[in-house]
């Protein structure tokens, strides 16, 4: 029966860099409106319609504070509201990946309050786990994580070994290793694909799998 690892990483970056930080709300009301952006800062028109009731007064508020709204007065009627966003592009000291923001429309009444997502991109994540042989009699070893990801993300790693004579797999703080622990080999060579999956804040999911050899036993 394979054997799955999940872990989320939650330690102190320990390199140079930094980076955005994902956002969790509540989504409130409905989902309006999903709008993809790209990484440079720019803007986007999005037509606001309203019921036949007069009296309905309502306005649009970002939550995010890289989000902002060309008019956050109380209104009475459509309006084709403006939404600009600021650049998500990296920097010498910051690594934006991708992230969500929110925009809230909203009543005076306060009974009605809906969401309009929108999703920018970042730099891509990418991840290479190294191959890995190990002798017949060994039952531990590091095998070389390499990634753009740190540890200040805190993002959600998913690792999967397909065979049970992986006993357990850590990863390590520093972030550039996995520690594996298996079985001793009385038999013949053997292999055990490890995968491992990452899945930004728009949804988009990274993969890297490496093989792990481990010799035949005498």
């Amino acid at each position: 029966m394979n054997k799955t690892y999940l872990l989320s990483i939650f330690a102190a970056a320990l390199l140079m860099f930094g980076c955005t930080k994902v956002e969790v709300i509540d989504v409130q009301g409905e989902v309006i409106a999903v709008k993809d952006v790209p990484k440079t800062a720019g803007e986007f028109q999005l037509p606001i319609t309203v019921n036949n009731n007069p009296k309905l007064v309502w306005r649009a508020r970002p939550i995010s504070n890289w989000l902002h709204v060309s008019d956050q007065n109380w209104k009475q009627n459509a309006y084709n509201l403006t939404i600009s966003y600021d650049s998500n592009e990296s920097s010498m000291y910051v690594r934006n990946f991708a992230r969500v923001g929110h925009v809230v429309v909203e009543t005076y009444d306060g009974f009605v309050a809906d969401t309009i997502v929108v999703k920018q991109r970042g730099i891509t994540p990418y991840m290479e786990l190294e191959n890995k042989t190990i002798e017949a009699s060994e039952t531990e070893c590091e095998i070389t994580f390499n990634s753009n990801l740190t540890d200040a993300c805190r993002p959600g790693i998913t690792i999967v070994a397909d065979e049970n004579w992986v006993e357990s797999i850590e990863y390590l703080g520093c972030g550039t290793h996995l520690l594996v622990k298996v079985a001793a080999n009385s038999g013949e060579e053997r292999q055990a694909n490890i995968s491992l999956s990452f899945t930004d804040a728009c949804g988009v999911t990274t993969n890297t799998t490496c093989v792990l050899t481990q010799k035949a036993g005498e």
